[in-house]
């Protein structure tokens, strides 16, 4: 019997990956993963697993990002083609530029797409339509998705946008994201380290983790925050890294507002208590990403039961999931004052924030690790 190999291909490997890879464990003798960062949370990498650091992923800038992405892809080729050339492969869309590396191998593949290049850098000014780069990545993504022994991505929207591809619909798969509860287990605000560690106890916080991008108009936060801050019992929480941390933090200099807070990422171990350090979670998209991408945020908020205040545009996958399951409210054309009664509305009624945590908690049950069974390439 022939020994089964597969090598998987993601940059920046956290719970998710963890999850595929774990469940390929029975089908194949040989695994390996060449990631740039491992970040396992209540479930680790089954020791199977041979891992090869390549270079981290850095979104601090746009520099930054490409930068980052073309030294991984390049140190990525190395193992795809030469030292792992007869496995299998199972590329994932981080780097998006593994796309290339699809388009040229003859081996079985899966490929699974959260995000939509280089569409979204074209919709963000990054790249234009009628550049060589731009016109050569998607007769890459056409061919590669095409070859795909198994395509799947998150959304009905990025597969809508796939299909421009001339892609059968059956051809694309759509899993939707997962978390798990047993990791964002209730947590006491008075037994809540979060808090304790940054002395923000007795505050009904308004909280955003995640990446500070261009892509995400958290400036509406700071908008919100100063219509508040005569209300000193209200924080507004902003945890990440990105092109926008300079500028939130230079607003909230300049307006003098000291019911805002802005964190560096957090620990793994202490993210629980982050989420449930926060009363209302905050998901921002900007409207030009609206099809392109699901912020997988929105599943570890309802893992921890909480509301949630989106910020994109009404199509959105993400005001979908909110408006379907009731689970907070989402701000399309931005109003400042509907936020504002949003969220003093859930401060003063303990009885409606009590029935929105329960359903943002429900809800989170229907995504769980057993959706990484049907991502697997056999």
């Amino acid at each position: 019997m022939d020994k089964k190999s597969i090598l998987f291909v993601n940059q920046s490997s956290g719970y998710l990956m963890i999850d595929i890879i774990n469940a390929h464990v029975p089908y194949y003798d040989d695994i390996v993963l060449i990631t740039g960062f491992l970040n396992p949370r209540e479930t680790p990498l089954n020791e199977k697993v041979k891992v090869k650091m390549c270079k981290l992923y850095d979104r601090s800038t746009a520099k930054s990002r490409f930068y980052t992405w073309f030294i991984f892809w390049i140190q990525s080729v190395f193992y795809i083609f030469l030292k792992y050339r007869n496995y299998n492969l199972y590329f994932v869309s981080n780097p998006p530029i593994n796309v290339f590396s699809a388009r040229l191998t003859k081996r079985p593949f899966a490929f699974l797409v959260y995000d939509l290049y280089p569409e979204a850098l074209s919709r963000f000014n990054y790249l234009k339509e009628s550049s060589i780069l731009y016109k050569l990545w998607s007769n890459s993504n056409s061919i590669a998705y095409n070859k795909a022994q198994k395509l799947f991505t998150i959304s009905s929207g990025i597969k809508k946008a796939m299909l421009n591809y001339k892609l059968a619909k059956e051809k694309i798969e759509i899993v939707p994201i997962w978390t798990n509860a047993d990791f964002f287990k209730k947590v006491a605000k008075n037994e809540n380290i979060f808090l304790k560690l940054n002395d923000i106890e007795n505050k009904f916080i308004i909280g955003y983790s995640g990446n500070l991008g261009k892509s995400h108009p958290l400036e509406k936060l700071i908008d919100l925050a100063n219509i508040l801050k005569d209300q000193k019992d209200i924080l507004f929480l902003i945890i990440g890294e990105g092109d926008k941390k300079n500028l939130l933090q230079e607003a909230k200099q300049n307006l003098k507002l000291e019911n805002v807070k802005i964190l560096g990422y957090q620990e793994t171990e202490i993210f629980p208590h982050v989420l449930h350090a926060m009363d209302i979670g905050v998901i921002t998209l900007d409207s030009k990403a609206s099809d392109l991408s699901v912020p997988s945020k929105i599943y570890n908020l309802m893992s921890a039961g909480k509301p949630v205040m989106g910020i994109s545009s009404e199509s959105s996958e993400l005001a979908k999931l909110i408006k379907e399951n009731d689970i907070g409210k989402n701000f399309d054309k931005v109003d400042i004052d509907e936020m504002k009664s949003f969220i003093i509305s859930l401060k003063n009624n303990d009885h409606l924030y009590k029935e929105i945590h329960q359903k943002s908690y429900e809800t989170g049950l229907k995504f769980t690790p057993k959706n990484a069974m049907k991502m697997i390439l056999k």
